[in-house]
């Protein structure tokens, strides 16, 4: 496959599913800030205090004769992400006629949010059903959409070195990462005669990632569960680093669909 650019400057119908972790607030407010008059940008969590604070402050920060900015609570499953998605594509003005289409799934917390994986069957079918079923849902529907045929598409995988690199305490959440790769690369592959494009970028060891205590009251000190020496010595990524890493390789420096990229790659940013 070639390498590709794209100038986000484009009347576009972007999906931001999961903005309550600490990525989420900084690319929906970069990539809302760069797309084109007639927009129109849908924000899926399941956090709906999260939600709404960030909604006020993209309301506050962009034009709002360039974004029709759309929020969806997903519910406990994210089942409804789905439906959300349709609803805000009725909502869009009859005569709108979208030059790209773009869907960033950017589900989950961050890998030191909880150290206890899910003990029960039951919790980690809802755990998978989250972090890996919803999204391939919400991203097949995406393609298919009757609203959307014909219209360039670009889906953006959010992950993580855990899909290769073991976390400890954090099997199930390397394994949602693996699948949710291949389910990607493969869609790739399928969809490219489509103008589909895929990019799975890794926004690397974010600063928020600091001893704390998660939610169940372990104490979490990242240098202990990470198993790679070398990504322990790589310098911190704050959110905000990390977004625009990832708009100058679509913008700026190029890539490959289907392809991983990682924020410690060797571009210059």
């Amino acid at each position: 496959m070639a390498a590709k650019r794209m100038d986000l400057n484009k009347r576009t119908f972007l999906v931001l599913s999961g903005s309550s972790n600490p990525l989420g607030q900084t690319l929906a407010l970069q990539l809302c800030s760069r797309l084109a008059p007639g927009s129109v940008a849908l924000i899926l969590d399941d956090d709906q205090e999260k939600l709404a604070s960030l909604e006020q402050l993209l309301r506050e920060l962009l034009k709002p004769d360039i974004v029709q900015l759309r929020t969806g609570k997903l519910d406990e499953h994210h089942s409804n992400g789905v439906e959300l998605m349709e609803q805000a594509l009725k909502q869009a003005e009859l005569s709108t006629v979208f030059e790209r289409s773009i869907i960033v799934h950017n589900e989950g917390v961050a890998a030191t949010e909880v150290l206890m994986e899910p003990q029960l069957s039951q919790d980690w079918a809802a755990y998978v059903q989250q972090q890996l079923y919803a999204p391939v849902a919400l991203n097949q529907r995406w393609l298919h959409c009757k609203q959307l045929t014909d219209v360039e598409k670009l889906a953006i995988n959010v992950t993580s070195s855990l899909l290769v690199r073991p976390l400890i305490h954090s099997g199930l959440l390397c394994s949602c990462k693996r699948a949710r790769d291949m389910y990607f690369r493969a869609m790739a592959s399928e969809e490219a005669r489509r103008n589909v494009h895929v990019l799975s970028y890794a926004p690397g060891l974010l600063d928020s990632h600091q001893t704390q205590y998660d939610v169940n009251g372990n104490m979490i000190n990242p240098e202990s569960l990470v198993t790679s020496s070398q990504m322990l010595q790589m310098p911190r990524a704050q959110p905000l680093q990390a977004t625009l890493k990832l708009i100058n390789i679509l913008e700026k420096i190029s890539f490959v669909s289907g392809h991983d990229v990682d924020y410690y790659d060797t571009f210059v940013l």
